[in-house]
């Protein structure tokens, strides 16, 4: 049972250092005058994913890819099919124009460039580049068309703030550390692969930030940002954490759990973006992602 506190402990300890990163190097990035938007849409968006991002580097400074795989793919499996799926079953969501325009096809295309590189079931770091390369190019054509200045600040520069970050890097530290060495020991202890146990315990850890916001900004009517939540998540997942973990070595796992994962993840994919045609994911229809995805969990326990 020890394995399983610390697994917790770990998670909460993510949970808190990229809260406290997030926090203030928004704060830091205000004083310095940086727009709302460019907060938003780098260190806010970054922030969220710091937990599978500090996680999957450290499982491969470990030597243990299949880690990272099954925390980017099944983070992404969970983000549309328990996040998406439950929020919009319980409040159907309206889909903006902007989203069916830019947003979904950027989620499809992140989705067929993991395909590609993972074709011969590893991901090089030349390849993990053009990842990286291409989200960064979308990140930059985003920022591009909001060049209006934005002079508010929120005060000057906190020496608290510099705490904070400094604070948030050592739990991140400490919690991906730990996250992997209890992942190592439950899924022996389980009699489950790494991949396995990444895609149900570490990626559905990770992924509580991402669910409960969605959860949340779906009852509230705040649609915009249920949908942004799991589409932002998910690119940065396929695109940057996949990418940048291939800098510290070959990203690879078994090749049945890419042959179930990968299909599965490119499936509801492709059906988030056909139900966004309508401009609304109904209750239906969030109960049939809903129930792909438990499909897809059970398939895979077997």
């Amino acid at each position: 049972m020890l394995e399983y506190l610390i697994f917790f402990l770990s998670l909460l300890a993510l949970f808190l250092g990229a809260k406290f990163l997030t926090d203030s190097a928004r704060q830091i990035a205000r004083a310095a005058g940086v727009s709302e938007f460019i907060i938003g849409a780098t260190i806010v968006a970054f922030g969220t994913s710091l937990p599978e991002l500090a996680s999957s580097i450290i499982a491969m400074l470990s030597g243990h890819p299949s880690i990272v795989v099954g925390n980017a793919l099944g983070s992404n499996v969970a983000n549309i099919g328990l996040a998406l799926g439950l929020a919009s079953m319980l409040y159907p969501i309206y889909v903006s124009r902007q989203i069916t325009d830019i947003d979904i096809p950027f989620l499809l295309a992140s989705v067929v460039a993991t395909f590609v590189v993972f074709i011969d079931l590893s991901i090089t770091w030349i390849e993990g580049i053009l990842l990286i390369s291409m989200y960064l190019a979308f990140i930059y054509h985003e920022i591009s068309q909001h060049r209006e200045p934005d002079d508010t600040t929120n005060g000057g520069f906190d020496f608290r703030h510099l705490l904070g970050f400094v604070l948030g890097l050592a739990l991140l530290y400490v919690g991906a550390r730990y996250l992997v060495s209890s992942t190592l020991a439950i899924s022996d202890s389980l009699g489950l692969s790494e991949s396995q146990i990444a895609f149900f315990f570490v990626a559905l850890g990770t992924s509580l930030p991402e669910i409960a916001t969605t959860l949340i900004a779906a009852r509230s009517g705040r649609a915009e940002i249920a949908m942004g939540n799991v589409l932002g998540s998910n690119t940065f997942n396929s695109l940057i954490i996949l990418g940048s973990s291939s800098l510290f070595g070959v990203v690879s796992a078994d090749s049945s759990f890419l042959y179930a994962t990968l299909p599965a993840m490119t499936l509801l994919s492709i059906l988030l973006g056909f139900m966004s045609i309508n401009n609304t994911i109904t209750r239906l229809e969030g109960t049939l992602l809903l129930l792909i995805y438990c499909i897809i969990s059970l398939n895979l326990i077997r």
